[in-house]
């Protein structure tokens, strides 16, 4: 991006540069670009095209950390402008931010000073005018944690069955606490949920977020996992290796667990410290970043600094012998 970004600044275009990236490391940014958006878009972008209008664009724009779907800051997407694609699937997003905090998480929460949830009638608008340009469309919510709030998860949920969609969203594994909301989803047309499960034991869990939430959830996996995938709701399971509590037994017990749990999918990346993140700046402080910048490689599969329990080549070798095991 930084590339483009200079080559289209040396043919004198101007350049507004904006997103997670750039909101986490804004300085950087703004040597590849005339004016930088921090934040979400929303209280940023219509003054930021006023003022290109009348020639005095500003270096750096701040957009809303919060109230960003409230009436006269939420705007519509124009979805009209996907159509004729060819293909089905269409992002819809229900919420910014989460209130876990995980300390690698690089998502949404990164933008927002706390959880935001768009109005149920907003999001209901949306699905229907992605119904009206797609046909037979599969949404995919572009949320961090959808299901947050249960009593705002259960109205959508009623609201959306009529619709007759299928879709795809991610939440945290307490979704299955609730067998209504369970029950809500399948017939409003859920065909699978992406849960960051990141380790199988409470013991690898432990320090991922303040208040050790996921560490406490972890003896309920294997039920959690069973009543969504017994309502015709697949799990994605995911999976964080090189965690610090981690050793090379690690490899071994993901494998077993998700056999054990029947998770008809699994998902296995590498711990990275993106820029900007809790994770980035604790392993930098401890010396242990092979490069304190490494951008090309936030791949979620290269290794880009020093595991504590096992040697970075243990990594690399568990991470292939998994892949095989997994999705042979």
């Amino acid at each position: 991006a930084y590339r483009l970004a200079d080559r289209y600044r040396s043919a004198g275009m101007p350049v507004v540069l904006g997103g997670l990236h750039v909101s986490l490391m804004p300085e950087e940014a703004m040597r590849h670009a005339d004016s930088i958006v921090v934040g979400g878009a929303e209280g940023a972008w219509p003054g930021l095209v006023a003022d290109f209008r009348a020639g005095h664009l500003k270096p750096r724009y701040d957009g809303l950390r919060r109230d960003v779907f409230k009436p006269g800051t939420y705007v519509r997407p124009r979805f009209d402008l996907l159509k004729g694609r060819d293909y089905n699937r269409v992002t819809v997003q229900t919420s910014r931010g989460c209130p876990i905090d995980c300390e690698f998480c690089a998502a949404s929460l990164r933008i927002t000073s706390s959880f935001q949830q768009k109005p149920v009638d907003c999001a209901i608008d949306e699905l229907k005018a992605v119904t009206d340009i797609v046909d037979t469309p599969f949404v995919e919510f572009a949320d961090d944690n959808t299901f947050v709030n249960r009593k705002w998860g259960k109205a959508l949920m009623r609201e959306m069955a009529p619709l007759n969609l299928r879709w795809f969203t991610e939440t945290d594994i307490s979704v299955a606490d609730d067998q209504e909301l369970l029950d809500l989803m399948r017939e409003a047309g859920c065909r699978q949920i992406l849960i960051g499960l990141e380790s199988p034991s409470p013991e690898g869990l432990k320090g991922l977020d303040p208040h050790d939430w996921k560490a406490r959830r972890a003896d309920q996996y294997l039920d959690a996992i069973a009543r969504l995938q017994s309502r015709g709701i697949s799990v994605n399971g995911c999976f964080v290796l090189g965690l610090d509590s981690q050793e090379t037994s690690v490899f071994e017990r993901v494998r077993d667990f998700v056999r054990d749990s029947n998770l008809l999918e699994a998902q296995v990346t590498v711990m990275t410290p993106f820029p900007g993140t809790p994770l980035y700046e604790r392993l930098r402080d401890e010396g242990r970043l092979l490069e304190e910048r490494f951008w090309d490689r936030c791949t979620l599969f290269d290794v880009t600094y020093r595991p504590k329990r096992m040697s970075i080549e243990d990594l690399e070798a568990g991470l292939r012998w998994l892949f095989a095991e997994l999705y042979s």
